[in-house]
């Protein structure tokens, strides 16, 4: 069970799926920032222009190989090769080269699709290196609570598939032991409203409750959706807490086959019309960014020991694990 596969892993697909993958958060980077990446066995460059807007490029100036993520700079919409002071724009074409008459109609650096999405930028990635197949979808979110939840990147939960993680989202039998829950269950059929979408709402009754599990105000509702290879967007709500919607932003990108990173935003919503005081909301939002901080240690402490069990010997307690796993082959690059 614990033997590496042919792709020097202990899965028994490729490494690197296909969809749009979490390399930063928004807020942490500033106009005119340049910092080195590396993912999917690639190094790789994120930086924001002058004017904004975030851009990811190969890491290397065609022109005699500097690495365009270490003492480089932006000028204006453009990147600043550190080395002889070739300028890159937005869409990765030279727009300039120093003292020369004429730039190098084959001067470019390839720029990776970029999306920012919930506070997080996303490049997409394609084994095959195809354009996206799908757009992050837009998510009303303009209830945003202002400096509410917390942001994080996690690189000690070892090298776990996207796929795996994300399949904590309809393991209902985990709740109870890893996260101290009661009883998980469906809260509504499984849809997906877009073939790259696969939304599973669940309900989590208090723990130590015994009565009927048909009411829809016991317990709170999560209702869950990964999309693609690399995003799961989740969104709770809690008796406790009425017109507070906790969101949570979950992207694993795999940095190479030994690791990957593990990045979560978590923020509120809170609607026009919410009842609570604005002690108690405050109360709440803190102890859920404190609970939601603690809690990424429950499931990450499992992925870098577990074995991938292909053909799982699931009990009747357990969700529709095998359901999700069809709906993500998709998301598997072919390879011979």
């Amino acid at each position: 069970m614990n033997a590496l596969s042919r792709f020097n892993t202990r899965y028994p697909f490729h490494p690197y799926p296909t969809g749009w993958f979490a390399v930063g958060f928004s807020d942490d980077l500033q106009p005119k920032e340049v910092r080195p990446l590396h993912y999917f066995g690639q190094e790789m460059v994120l930086f924001r222009t002058e004017s904004g807007e975030a851009v990811v490029t190969d890491a290397h100036c065609p022109h005699l190989g500097a690495h365009l993520g270490y003492e480089s700079w932006v000028e204006g919409e453009a990147i600043v090769c550190p080395f002889h002071q070739w300028k890159y724009g937005t869409d990765g074409k030279c727009v300039h080269v120093p003292y020369a008459k004429a730039i190098p109609p084959r001067a470019r650096v390839k720029v990776w699709p970029i999306a920012e999405r919930g506070g997080m930028i996303f490049v997409w990635h394609e084994l095959g290196g195809a354009e996206p197949g799908y757009e992050l979808p837009v998510f009303d979110e303009s209830r945003k609570r202002d400096g509410s939840g917390f942001r994080k990147m996690h690189d000690e939960f070892g090298a776990m598939h996207p796929q795996d993680a994300f399949e904590n989202g309809v393991d209902y039998a985990h709740f109870p032991g890893i996260h101290g829950t009661g009883m998980v269950i469906s809260g509504g059929p499984i849809t997906e409203p877009e073939p790259h979408r696969f939304v599973s709402p669940v309900r989590i009754l208090p723990p130590g409750y015994d009565g009927p599990k048909d009411d829809p105000k016991i317990g709170s509702t999560v209702d869950s959706q990964v999309i693609g290879g690399g995003l799961s967007r989740v969104e709770s709500r809690t008796p406790s807490a009425p017109g507070v919607t906790t969101v949570y932003y979950v992207g694993v990108t795999p940095v190479n086959e030994q690791l990957s990173h593990y990045y979560v935003h978590q923020f509120m919503l809170v609607d026009d019309d919410c009842p609570m005081s604005a002690e108690a909301l405050d109360r709440f939002i803190q102890l859920s960014r404190e609970h939601g901080i603690r809690e990424q240690w429950s499931d990450g402490k499992i992925w870098p020991h577990k074995a991938y069990v292909e053909k799982p010997l699931l009990s009747s307690a357990d969700g529709p694990i095998l359901k999700y796993r069809e709906w993500y082959k998709q998301f598997h690059p072919e390879v011979a």
